[in-house]
Order: C-alpha cells, then sequence, then structure tokens
C-alpha cells in the first residue's frame, strides 16, 4: 500500500512538472476557404478569359434567359422552357471547361518545348534570368506574353516574385512542378538544373501524348451521348413542326408532367454516360 501511494504521488508530480515546463502549442491557424466568387474567378482565368465573377454569372443568367425564351417561342411548354433555362444557364460553364481543355493541352505542349529550350540554354552556360529573358522572346508564341510578364516583375520584385505572379496567371499544375524547380534550383544554385530540366521535359511530353490519345478516344464516347440525348428533343421538335396537333396531348397538366419525367430521364442517363467516360482531373498540387 505504501508503495502504490508512493507511486500515485510520485506520477502526480510528475505531471504537475510536465504541465509547468512544457510549451503551449501555439492553435494552428484555421485554413481559409476560398469564396464562391474566387472559385470562379479561378475557373474562369484557367480558360484565360479575363473576366469578374460577376461578369460570368450575368453572362450565365442572360444566356440561360435567352435559350428559355427562345423554347417558349418555339413549343410553349413550360417544362421544356425551364430545363431549356437550366441548359443555357450552364452553356458558359460549358464553353469555359472546353477553352480550359483546350488551352491546357496547347499551353503544356509550350512548357515541353520552353523546358527544353530552358535546358539547353541553362547547359550553355547562361543564368536562369537569362534563359527566361531568350524565351520570352523567342519561346512558344502562346507563352511569350506570360514570360514577358515574367522578365518584367524579375525587375521589380525579385525571382521568387516573379515566378509565383506567374503561377497565378497561368494556373496550371506543369509550370507549378516547372516553376517549383526554378526556385530551388535558384535557392541552391543551378548545378543540377539541367539534368532535372531534362526529366521534367521528357515526363511532360509523355503525359501531354497520353492525354492526347485518352481526350481522343473520351471524344467519341462523349459524342456518342450527345447523339442519344438529342435524339428525342429532335423528334419532338420536328413532329411539332409537322403536325404541331399531334402533340397537344403533352399541353395538358398530365402531359407536362409526362414529359418532365422523360426529359429528367434523358437528362438522368446523359449525366451518367459523361460520368461513365469522365477522365481523371489534373489538378494543382503545387501552389
Amino acid at each position: 500500500m505504501p508503495l502504490v501511494l508512493s507511486l500515485t504521488l510520485a506520477a502526480g508530480v510528475l505531471l504537475v512538472y510536465l504541465s509547468i515546463t512544457s510549451a503551449k502549442r501555439a492553435p494552428e491557424p484555421a485554413t481559409r476557404k476560398e469564396s464562391l466568387a474566387e472559385r470562379i474567378e479561378e475557373f474562369v482565368r484557367r480558360a484565360g478569359l479575363g473576366i469578374s465573377a460577376s461578369d460570368f454569372l450575368l453572362l450565365s443568367a442572360g444566356s440561360g434567359f435567352v435559350v428559355a425564351v427562345g423554347a417558349q417561342l418555339m413549343l410553349g411548354w413550360p417544362v421544356v422552357t425551364i430545363v431549356a433555362f437550366l441548359i443555357g444557364l450552364a452553356l458558359p460553364s460549358w464553353y469555359v471547361r472546353q477553352r480550359e481543355e483546350a488551352r491546357r493541352s496547347t499551353l503544356q505542349a509550350a512548357l515541353a518545348e520552353a523546358v527544353d529550350s530552358l535546358r539547353a540554354a541553362v547547359r550553355a552556360g547562361m543564368s536562369i534570368e537569362e534563359s527566361l529573358s531568350s524565351l520570352a522572346r523567342s519561346g512558344p508564341v502562346v507563352l511569350r506574353p506570360a514570360l514577358s510578364d515574367l522578365v518584367r516583375d524579375m525587375r521589380l520584385s525579385g525571382f521568387e516574385d516573379a515566378v509565383r505572379l506567374t503561377q497565378d496567371r497561368l494556373a496550371d499544375p506543369v509550370f507549378d512542378t516547372v516553376a517549383a524547380a526554378l526556385v530551388m534550383s535558384h535557392r541552391v544554385g543551378g548545378r543540377n538544373l539541367s539534368t532535372v530540366l531534362e526529366g521534367l521535359g521528357r515526363s511532360v511530353r509523355q503525359a501531354v501524348q497520353v492525354e492526347r490519345e485518352v481526350r481522343a478516344e473520351q471524344a467519341k464516347n462523349v459524342l456518342s451521348a450527345r447523339i442519344i440525348a438529342s435524339l428525342p428533343v429532335v423528334l419532338i421538335l420536328a413532329i411539332r413542326g409537322m403536325n404541331p396537333d399531334y402533340l397537344d396531348v403533352f399541353s395538358t397538366p398530365t402531359g407536362q408532367g409526362l414529359l418532365a419525367l422523360c426529359l429528367l430521364s434523358t437528362i438522368v442517363g446523359y449525366a451518367g454516360m459523361l460520368w461513365a467516360t469522365r477522365l481523371p482531373g489534373n489538378e494543382r498540387v503545387i501552389r
């Protein structure tokens, strides 16, 4: 019994000592969540469009209104008008996404070429700053504006800040990797930069080639999904144009309900086909 009391007392003294002498951990700062406007602006910036989030939302609303008015004038069915408004509302997002994918493919192919040119310049004895300045004048056309801004920012705010600003402008995961390699080599010296750039350029070219092949196969499946989803709409428009009275049953409340179920099943089926053919996203990890 005395032994148990002694051990308990010793443990209590030890805990008190540790609580007094141990440094208190500062609470970890809460990660700030991006607002909806910031996410929209980044989404639009990745496509190379210089519009604000409010302009994009106004454009989406206007597109939905125009498509809805056209559907109402052509068919006069409220259910179709509502669905047309939702489709028109999503059209700007679809356009921006298509533009983003096309821009990203072009940009990444240009980055692979730029990395090879940068490696050759570094091997020739030029510094990173001189190599980037040369690329801004004679590099890939699609990258020249961004590289010119990078060279200007290097003179104004330094190398690392200029690279980070260019990352924000391009918003591309491949350039994020290139930027990390450039910043690291600038900090530690650039003795192994040519080797790093050689491996990086090889991996970028292989990734671009694989993505092109996969996108080509995906485009066939997406085209099939669009044809299947658009067939009912095309048939309804054709019948409505040839014999308007034939579809008067859809003008009743019951017919509108049936039409809504048909449209819902078409939309769900189209979304399912797109989901089955989706590709993993190429998201930015290094920022």
